[in-house]
């Protein structure tokens, strides 16, 4: 019988998908982006300046593939690329003005799209799949300390040092969890 744990576990690794697939279409459709990945990007720029290396680790992807996406938002004036004062070898890409406004207007396209496929819910299951995301949000923060983690193996009979798959945290308690 499966665990409270391994049962959100596996809805998270069926439902995330779905949503992602929504949402990438979403993006398409706004006509603003030419790839959801893009909006990724912007996003991530949105926090701050970063360099090509830092891009590429946050998206799980090759230098070279970086490289071609920041070309693409370079030639639409979204982001600007320069080299860094302290190292010369070192680009820093940062979103620009313009940039910024395209992705205000793709959040706000989608985020209106999304707000008209939730609208079914009522006030209290609003107020629960907050809860959930920022739950969702809390753990998956952390990735860096998860992906630390041993990879867990793949036949869910297999055990690990952990125990049997699914058993062990999905994610490191903060401090202000319990552990069980």
């Amino acid at each position: 019988m499966a665990t409270g744990r391994e049962s959100a576990a596996r809805c998270v690794v069926e439902v995330i998908p779905r949503v992602m697939r929504t949402l990438a279409l979403e993006f398409r459709s706004t006509g603003y982006l030419p790839t959801p990945v893009h909006c990724v990007l912007l996003v991530s720029l949105a926090e701050g300046p970063h360099n090509l290396t830092e891009l590429a680790e946050k998206l799980a992807v090759s230098l070279p593939t970086m490289s071609n996406s920041i070309n693409t938002l370079v030639e639409r004036g979204w982001v600007s690329r320069s080299r860094a004062a302290e190292d010369r070898r070192m680009v820093v890409v940062e979103l620009t003005p313009d940039g910024q406004a395209i992705l205000d207007k793709t959040t706000y396209s989608v985020a209106g799209r999304v707000g008209e496929l939730l609208g079914s819910l009522s006030p209290d299951e609003c107020e629960l799949l907050l809860s959930g995301l920022e739950i969702l949000d809390g753990c998956f923060s952390r990735t860096a300390e998860c992906s630390q983690r041993p990879a867990r193996p793949a036949d869910p009979g297999e055990q690990d040092q952990n125990g049997p798959v699914g058993q062990g945290d999905l994610c490191p308690p903060t401090r202000n969890e319990k552990v069980e």
